[in-house]
């Protein structure tokens, strides 16, 4: 969505001890605003060609565009990323925060913030790995795991539009299938939109099929609109993205770009496809994909970016004393539960947002299964 901020990557790189090259295997975007523009890519190149634009990016710590929910890319390092005591790697996207949020002002924990989920892979090539998701802070509460979305060919570039700063109201179709927590199928179809501001085909156009699809963890909305609806130039949109909460980690483009402890990833949280955790001593390759589906009117799709990828260990003197973020507890099989025997408690806050996982004594901010929020007083 957003390609305003350039990276703060190039001190946080200085440190280096060895230089290791991240090599990108893969770049599979789905579709968005930025794509074909960061990096500038078309259907004349070669995928080899592509890729290299990609790794181009990455050497000038600027932003390569992931597009909308399911994008992703994938790299290769000259060397396995160990894991060893704390964080073993970070990723940089263009994360920010707003300069005046209308509600929270210079308290904000929001601004442009894109969450994508990093996988770890261990093998010989990505087509072949086992893949592990890194569990995050929202993993074992508010995300849904296996969601698949496929989107739909544009017929057009220009269509019908009633919408602020629209080319094409109904742009590019999908449609999301995923099993929710209780067991039930569930779907739900939608519309991207095309801007002024971006000319090109949001569509991938070096891809042949008609239809894209992907698989992945999807993480909640996080992006509110605190203005109008853009009808009224005195009151236009104002999107801003919040993080979950000013302690949550594991997501890629989801901290400031300065934010050195929230940028970092620990491969001790990875989990396998039913979410039990799997000890790895190392990843061969990491895996970035968009975790967010959310349009959001004028200033379009949420899209994870990708600036930097850091080995850790090759820093001089890290090891020593390594970033730790302690992981969220796995909930066990007794939950806060209501009368229904269904609905019960994914996540607490206190009032100034900071995740908790017990009860703490003032008000707390406790969000339910069933997507209601409601605030209680604990004495």
């Amino acid at each position: 969505m957003k390609a305003t901020m350039i990276l703060l990557a190039a001190p946080l790189l200085a440190a280096a001890q060895t230089t290791q090259h991240v090599k990108v295997l893969e770049y599979c975007p789905a579709p968005g605003q930025f794509v074909g523009k960061l990096p500038a890519i078309d259907a004349t190149m070669s995928e080899a060609d592509r890729l290299q634009a990609c790794e181009a990016q990455l050497a000038d710590q600027l932003p390569i565009s992931l597009g909308a929910f399911g994008g992703y890319i994938t790299f290769g390092f000259t060397e396995p990323i160990a894991n060893t005591r704390g964080s073993d790697l970070r990723i940089l996207g263009n994360a920010y925060y707003a300069a005046a949020d209308p509600v929270y002002g210079a308290a904000t924990i929001g601004g442009s913030i894109e969450p994508g989920i990093v996988y770890a892979g261990v093998g010989t090539s990505p087509e072949t790995a086992e893949w592990y998701e890194l569990a995050g802070s929202e993993y074992y509460t508010t995300a849904t795991p296996n969601v698949t979305i496929t989107y739909q060919r544009p017929d057009a570039e220009q269509g019908e539009h009633t919408q602020p700063y629209s080319v094409y109201d109904h742009y590019i179709p999908f449609r999301a299938e995923w099993t929710d927590r209780n067991g039930a199928e569930r779907d739900t179809v939608g519309y991207m939109m095309k801007l002024t501001f971006h000319n090109q085909s949001y569509y991938p156009t070096w891809i042949d099929a008609d239809r894209l699809t992907f698989r992945g963890s999807r993480l909640p909305d996080n992006t509110i609109n605190r203005g109008g609806d853009g009808t009224d130039s005195d009151n236009p949109q104002n999107w801003i993205s919040y993080r979950y909460a000013a302690d949550a980690y594991g997501y890629a483009d989801a901290a400031p770009t300065d934010d050195k402890m929230y940028n970092t990833f620990d491969l001790d949280w990875a989990v396998d496809g039913n979410g039990n955790p799997v000890k790895l001593t190392h990843a061969d390759f990491i895996r970035v994909q968009t975790g967010v589906l959310q349009m959001c009117g004028w200033i379009g799709e949420q899209s994870t970016e990708v600036c930097s990828v850091e080995n850790l260990h090759l820093r001089e003197g890290y090891d020593d004393n390594p970033i730790v973020i302690t992981p969220r507890q796995r909930p066990t099989a007794i939950n806060h539960t209501t009368a229904d025997g269904n609905r019960h408690e994914v996540a607490r806050y206190t009032a100034d947002g900071q995740r908790i996982s017990t009860p703490k004594k003032g008000v707390n901010i406790v969000r339910y299964s069933d997507g209601t929020v409601k605030k209680v007083v604990v004495m």
